[in-house]
């Protein structure tokens, strides 16, 4: 029985290109992991299953992390299978990767079991089927993610920058923000190169200028949930940015000493907000 830590994960910037001909659509991002995580635990087994414990998550191949246990016998040849344990954290419909990271723990936790020999590149290479984040999920740390976010440059993580994470009462899906940002057909000026500039110089200026979501403009037209809580982080005066395509949003903060005090504040101002301390964090386990 072994024990994988899934971390989340924010989109530092994500600017959205042209759709492919499959319906994908080409992304520039730096994504960093961050300390809010998941516990998942894996035990060898004759077949495949998963049992929940904490916090609410689909079963069966509705999870991605059935379906990431099968892909890796499959692509692998092994004979066997593993019982799941997933204990959530991370909150769904976020953008911060929850199921990505989830499946991403499972080919590493199987990898270990196993002993296949494929390393984490060749796990990132082989979940590119599952999720389009699921590669940087298996990396982790930080990267600028291009292609449909299977094209993975290493960067070097700026670990312990403390953020606050909100996510108010209300959801969109990938696809349904997607089709926003067609039917704006207007995208920000991408700052990507600037917030690898910032990481690899660790200069909090720059990379608070860098913060970049194309999704923040198309979505905030038509949810007035996401429009009024950026409103209100904006009044913080922190650097802020939704993350993915919604609905979590991230605030860089000076000091943890200052984390903990915004976080009661909006904690007892909106108790329907799901509000956590966190950091940045480096490569995954």
């Amino acid at each position: 029985m072994i024990t994988e830590t899934a971390y989340a994960k924010i989109n530092l910037t994500l600017s959205v290109g042209g759709k492919r001909a499959d319906g994908y659509h080409l992304i520039d991002s730096v994504m960093h992991s961050i300390s809010l995580h998941d516990r998942i635990t894996l035990e060898k087994a004759d077949d495949i299953s998963l049992t929940v414990t904490k916090g609410e998550a689909p079963l069966g191949r509705d999870n991605l992390m059935v379906r990431a246990a099968e892909l890796f016998f499959k692509e692998t040849g092994v004979k066997g299978g593993v019982h799941m344990t997933l204990e959530k954290h991370i909150p769904a419909e976020a953008g911060m990767g929850g199921g990505s990271s989830d499946a991403a723990a499972v080919l590493r936790g199987l990898e270990r079991l196993y002993h296949t020999g494929r390393s984490l590149k060749d796990l990132a290479a082989m979940s590119a089927s599952l999720g389009a984040d699921i590669p940087f999920c298996v990396i982790g740390g930080a990267c600028r993610c291009e292609g449909i976010g299977e094209k993975l440059t290493k960067l070097i993580p700026w670990e312990g920058l403390p953020l606050l994470i909100i996510r108010p009462q209300t959801a969109e899906s990938t696809a349904a923000a997607y089709r926003m940002i067609d039917r704006m057909k207007k995208h920000l000026i991408n700052t990507t190169s600037a917030c690898v500039k910032a990481l690899e110089e660790k200069r909090r200026d720059l990379l608070a200028a860098s913060l970049c979501n194309d999704f923040e403009p198309a979505l905030f037209c038509e949810n007035e949930i996401l429009r009024n809580t950026a409103a209100r982080l904006a009044s913080l005066c922190r650097p802020a940015l939704m993350t993915g395509s919604g609905s979590a949003f991230f605030v860089l903060l000076e000091s943890e000493e200052e984390g903990k005090k915004l976080l009661e504040k909006l904690r007892s101002e909106n108790p329907g907000w799901f509000v956590e301390m966190g950091e940045t964090v480096g490569v995954a386990e």
